[in-house]
């Protein structure tokens, strides 16, 4: 646990404080009070010598200045990793707010530390404190991380709120080498006048425009599939708050389903009788189209990205997407787009409804009694794989978890379990019984209807034991419509159970945030949105609230509005997520017009099943085809050699990095074809339309570098880029000045996309 201190006494710290406090004075810094300032967003400042950026710091046993031994100079603790005490100002954590939560903790700041070789550690927070007499200037004391060596200078920074301070020099082992200085960087003293006192932060109301176009750029990455020029003004002009109210009341294209998802015709499950060879009373019949418009993915494929490119109600998409993540159906296994469809009209009805009742849809939903078997699972033949996936992807987690999300730990420091087999077995028990309504027609099965009781003896009738020791009513007897209501109020228990576990807001709350805004978010970010989870009203913004668990709109207001999510540019190497491939194609497409293939109307969306490439499923994420009920890649997973979170490098490799590049060339050089009667599966096709770019590409290069700066890195391609970029455009020269302005526009942004920088959504 960073906020623990096992080693380090607060008598100890608090000695330590008191003797910088000594040295302060000794160098001319006097103490007093001062008038309060009102908190504003600041990158903290670490303090360094008057001449360098060599840190004030101290060995926190011995109290000895650098260079500092990797193990500890006095054996004070058991694990003899050194720590250090650094010296910081402008440490703005949010104060207390909702229902008596208190001011942000120690777990808000992490700390890096850079090598010479470029290698990044981690280095722990124990211990974070004001030095007495100096109220503006806090104490911070880091432990030295396990794989650190004897690397002589390194790099320090402390990260808060996803922004970065300066980086200060500290010795490890011996004085000297380490990387150079970075670019601008200058001496941090102490200020002679003390700083006023760190003021607790008040978050933005966000109620008026938006304060810059960088924030709103990143804040539509984050609420939308990727901005566009226009919709950035727009938004702007608007205001955050009233963007989300907006987006939250919009109705969504199939109203009473309340989804974007047209509802499918449900044909018989034969498909050689559904689709046969020749229909003789429609001469237009072509069976190929039947079987691609009933039987493949076609059409839901094309939903998806009409919707993603074009759609109003961009972040019940975005959502639902991230839901569709969490609680996972496969196409891979429901292959027929109408069954599947009935699945996606739930998680967009979900998106900012309440949890326990998407739960509920989800249990029941015929999709996922198919795919998880729970509609073979009978008292006398009971499947466990519904009941240990809506336990340990869907709800909880497999260890239990304190409301920042960290993992509780036993008394030997291993997680504790959330649940057990027997946990499974009790819960299979529960889910036993169901199957799919009574057909639609002869030959139809009904994956429309939520699935219904089998009656008979097909449901466990006896008692079950589940989460935190509760248990359910023995049933008042074994068969027919008791047996039916005994498995209708033996479900309502088991949801409820799981639905008002601790667990579930931190758990669906970190994964949201990692889908939405970053890989890794602080505990103290996870703890309010965990906190938002469990009552609405306990909220940064809870305007509107009525007290209520699970409310799915409060819970995406609240990631999106958090103080460690807004900010024009987050400098901490660890903050973002790699765009995933959905994401990433959505927003180049978005980014840059993208519109028919001869560029007078909108593209027709056919961009996955039966395009000319499937440019997400070659890049590993097929949509709405994860290849496990751990969906594409899962939240857990580091970053080899990093010990940082990344799950969406889970599927980046050396072949999709370069099927980037490849899908990227594609859109923007090549475009998406039309074809041709009889085969009308792309009838308009897709491009990119550059116009805005080619108008001025050949008088004003570097104008086209800004504007991709501005739209697609919200302000920050560095200077070397944009150098690079203006060169690659101006080393273009074609007599045909149209063709040059062309040319020289998709390289722009072939650049861009395929860069670094745009790869991660920061």
């Amino acid at each position: 646990m960073r906020n623990s201190l096992p080693r380090l006494t607060p008598k100890r710290c608090l000695k330590l404080a008191f003797l910088v406090a000594q040295i302060l004075l000794l160098i001319g810094i006097t103490g007093g009070s001062t008038t309060l300032q009102a908190a504003t967003t600041r990158p903290p400042t670490l303090l360094s010598g008057p001449t360098s950026t060599r840190a004030i710091a101290f060995e926190s046993v011995s109290m000895k200045a650098e260079p500092f031994p990797v193990t500890a100079s006095v054996a004070f603790s058991t694990d003899t990793r050194t720590r250090i005490a650094i010296f910081a100002m402008n440490l703005d954590f949010l104060g207390a707010y909702g229902l008596g939560a208190a001011p942000e903790a120690t777990t808000a700041l992490t700390a890096d530390a850079q090598d010479s070789a470029g290698k990044v550690y981690s280095l722990r927070i124990e211990h974070v404190g004001q030095v007495p007499g100096f109220p503006g200037i806090t104490m911070i004391i880091v432990r030295l991380a396990d794989d650190m060596g004897d690397v002589g200078d390194v790099l320090l920074n402390l990260n808060l709120h996803g922004t970065s301070s300066n980086r200060v020099r500290v010795a490890i082992g011996h004085m000297g080498g380490g990387p150079p200085d970075d670019i601008g960087a200058v001496a941090t003293p102490a200020p002679v006048t003390p700083p006023p006192p760190d003021v607790p932060l008040v978050p933005e109301t966000y109620l008026g425009p938006a304060s810059s176009d960088a924030d709103t750029v990143r804040f539509l990455e984050q609420a939308s599939w990727g901005p566009t020029a226009a919709e950035v003004t727009r938004v702007r002009a608007m205001g955050f708050r009233a963007y989300l109210d907006e987006q939250f009341n919009l109705p969504p294209l199939n109203v009473p389903k309340g989804s974007n998802f047209p509802d499918m015709a449900f044909l018989v499950d034969d498909q050689g009788t559904a689709c046969p060879a020749t229909m003789p009373t429609d001469p237009t019949y072509v069976q190929a189209d039947c079987n691609r418009d009933n039987f493949s993915m076609y059409q839901i494929h094309r939903n998806y990205y009409t919707n993603a490119l074009y759609g109003p109600d961009q972040l019940r998409q975005r959502v639902a997407w991230a839901l569709h993540q969490i609680l996972v159906v496969s196409g891979r296994d429901i292959t027929v787009p109408s069954r599947l469809t009935v699945y996606l009209q739930a998680l967009d009805r979900g998106a900012f409804g309440n949890y326990r009742t998407l739960l509920n849809e989800i249990t029941l939903n015929p999709a996922m009694g198919e795919y998880l078997d729970m509609r073979l699972s009978r008292r006398t033949d009971p499947n466990e794989n519904f009941a240990r996936e809506i336990l340990q992807l869907f709800s909880i987690g497999t260890v239990e978890l304190n409301l920042d999300g960290t993992s509780k730990l036993d008394a030997q420091g291993s997680p504790i379990a959330s649940y057990n087999q027997t946990t499974v077995n009790e819960f299979t028990r529960v889910f036993t019984g169901w199957n799919f309504a009574a057909v639609i027609a002869a030959g139809t099965t009904n994956f429309r209807d939520p699935m219904i009781p089998r009656g008979g003896t097909n449901h466990d009738f006896n008692p079950k034991t589940l989460l935190n020791g509760l248990v359910t009513p023995q049933c008042a007897g074994t068969s027919g419509a008791v047996n039916v209501a005994c498995a209708q109020a033996d479900m309502t228990i088991a949801l409820d159970n799981i639905f008002n576990h601790p667990n579930v807001g931190p758990f669906v709350g970190k994964q949201m945030i990692q889908h939405l805004v970053t890989s890794n978010p602080t505990p103290p970010y996870v703890a309010r949105v965990a906190r938002v989870f469990n009552n609405d009203c306990d909220a940064l913004y809870p305007q509107g609230c009525t007290g209520v668990r699970g409310n799915m709109r409060a819970v995406v207001q609240a990631i999106l509005l958090d103080p460690e999510a807004r900010g024009d540019v987050k400098t901490d190497p660890n903050f973002g997520k790699l765009r995933e491939p959905a994401q990433y194609v959505n927003n180049i497409l978005r980014a840059n017009n993208v519109k028919s293939f001869d560029r007078t109307t909108t593209s027709d969306g056919v961009l996955g099943s039966r395009s000319s490439s499937d440019f997400t499923n070659t890049l590993d994420q097929g949509i709405f085809l994860p290849p496990t009920v751990f969906s594409y890649f899962q939240p857990g997973y580091e970053i080899p050699g990093l010990k940082i979170l990344g799950p969406a490098f889970g599927i980046l490799s050396t072949s999709t990095t370069l099927r980037r590049a490849n899908a990227v060339n594609t859109l923007v050089y090549s475009g998406v074809n039309v074809t041709t009667a009889p085969n009308t599966d792309r009838p308009r096709g897709t491009s990119l339309d550059l116009t805005n770019l080619e108008t001025i590409a050949n008088a004003d290069p570097g104008g086209v570098a800004d504007q991709l700066n501005a739209l697609m890195l919200h302000g920050t391609m560095s200077t070397q880029m944009r150098t690079s970029l203006v060169t690659a455009m101006s080393a273009i020269n074609d007599a045909d000045t149209a063709l040059r302005a062309r040319k020289r526009a998709r390289t722009a942004v072939y650049l861009v996309a395929t860069s670094s920088q745009f790869d991660i959504q920061r």
